[in-house]
């Protein structure tokens, strides 16, 4: 589709300047053109899409999941990060790149369906690497815009021999993935150690961001998302935390993303401002795992760039990018004592420009802008549970839902209209999910944990 015009829609544009008006948007050949209050001068030959009642603003972006995790829905409940840690990791043994490929397309369909627009997919199980591959394949299927973050594991006591690599091993799988995906504008790429020091060596951190700067992508890293992973940098390589263990090995940086960073210290968030490194805040999960309470809040008063993440639906139980808002701005609240700790505002701007900030993608999408690719999204906002509308800001934050997402358009293609997929099957992707659930959960059942 060359061309597109949106009219009658209340434009959020996200941008640093708090607004929002009523409007219309102009998109050609997958890029916003126009953006204007009232109605347009002109109505060309394009698709015409009415959005009365609804809001446009730039497409959700999820800034960390693992998507093959809906076939994990709700299998280990109540544990704690390390026991939860041990089943995922042992799941790798019996996990096959057809899982892959078919969990991440449900994956990828649930956060259409959510309005996300964009995903950081931060992949660390590799028993084969065609995993990889089948991951990418079915993100590229998706129509969505994304990062695929392949990390890298070489030790730890619960992680299977089948997933540990040596650096030199990774490395070359990772340039394999780049040399096949190195042309497609709507995929890039991140490494990095997975969750260190668990399952990372310093003889890998001291490779990794040579390794990542040659090859100029970034660095993805689930970071201090438990106390035990804060007692183990502390116990093991007598560090003060794991940011400023990281920091030793260069591993910050203005291209890197740590997820979680709960258990931080106030010299840490100063080493994250100081490197420009961002943060993937993942309440949902955070809360499920019982980890604790990332220090958000603090993290923004020292100008740390925060995004917003769902994890795996293994730990949060879906793709559900609006629930993550909710549970954003509602967590600081109770935690700080304080309902007035966090604006909507700014929890909106981490699910979007943050987002894309975080990512590398600020040039891109993230905010309504002229020149920006069309990564767009309209909510209804003529529901029950909506009207009547006060704060547009705290509304969208706190009360639309995943359901509320009418339309979802990235790079300017139209993915669902009304709420209808335009590239998939629904019923034939969940009837595919279902039987690769069921044999998962065959193998999963014959392993002993």
């Amino acid at each position: 589709m060359s061309e597109l015009i949106i009219t009658n829609a209340l434009i959020v544009p996200m941008t640093q300047e708090k607004r929002s008006f009523h409007g219309y948007a102009q998109v050609k050949h997958g890029i916003i053109t126009d953006v204007g209050a009232g109605a347009p001068a002109a109505v060309g030959s394009g698709e015409l899409i009415d959005a009365d009642g609804c809001v446009l603003l730039p497409g959700l972006i999820n800034a960390h999941t693992h998507l093959y995790q809906v076939l994990l829905r709700a299998v280990w409940e109540d544990l704690p990060l390390m026991p939860w840690l041990k089943r995922i990791y042992g799941a790798a043994q019996v996990l096959r790149p057809d899982h892959f490929y078919t969990g991440s397309l449900l994956g990828c369909v649930e956060a259409i369906r959510s309005g996300v627009t964009t995903v950081c997919e931060h992949n660390f199980l590799n028993p084969d690497p065609e995993c990889a591959f089948e991951s990418v394949r079915a993100i590229q299927e998706s129509g969505l815009r994304s990062v695929f973050a392949r990390t890298i594991m070489d030790t730890g006591e619960i992680v299977p021999e089948c997933t540990r690599e040596t650096p030199e091993t990774a490395f070359a799988r990772i340039e394999s993935v780049l040399s096949r995906h190195k042309y497609h504008d709507k995929l890039s790429f991140m490494t990095g150690p997975n969750t260190p020091p668990i399952n990372t060596t310093p003889a890998l951190l001291k490779e990794i961001r040579g390794f990542a700067d040659a090859a100029g992508i970034g660095i993805s890293a689930h970071v201090a998302e438990s106390r035990s992973v804060l007692e183990c940098v502390q116990n093991e390589h007598g560090a003060a935390g794991v940011v400023e263990f990281l920091h030793r090995f260069g591993i910050p940086g203005n291209n890197t993303i740590f997820a979680h960073s709960v258990h931080i210290s106030k010299e840490e968030i100063a080493i994250l401002k100081q490197t420009g490194t961002s943060v993937s805040h993942n309440p949902v999960s955070n809360m499920m795992l019982g980890d604790g309470v990332a220090p958000v809040v603090e993290m923004l008063r020292q100008g740390v760039n925060i995004a917003l993440g769902t994890d795996g639906a293994a730990s949060n139980h879906s793709q559900d990018l609006f629930d993550t808002m909710k549970a954003a701005s509602l967590l600081q609240k109770v935690h700080h004592q304080n309902a007035g700790i966090i604006e909507p505002y700014a929890v909106l701007r981490m699910a979007t420009a943050g987002g894309a900030a975080a990512l590398g993608l600020s040039s891109v999408c993230g905010t309504l802008e002229v020149g920006k690719r069309a990564d767009l999204i309209l909510v209804d906002l003529d529901t029950v549970h909506v009207q009547p509308i006060n704060d547009v800001f705290s509304q969208i934050v706190h009360c639309a839902k995943a359901s509320d997402v009418r339309t979802v358009i990235v790079d300017g293609e139209i993915l669902m209209r009304n709420r209808q997929l335009s590239r998939h099957d629904e019923a034939n992707l969940l009837s595919d999910a279902k039987q690769a659930n069921r044999d998962l959960m065959n193998r999963v059942n014959n392993l002993s944990f």
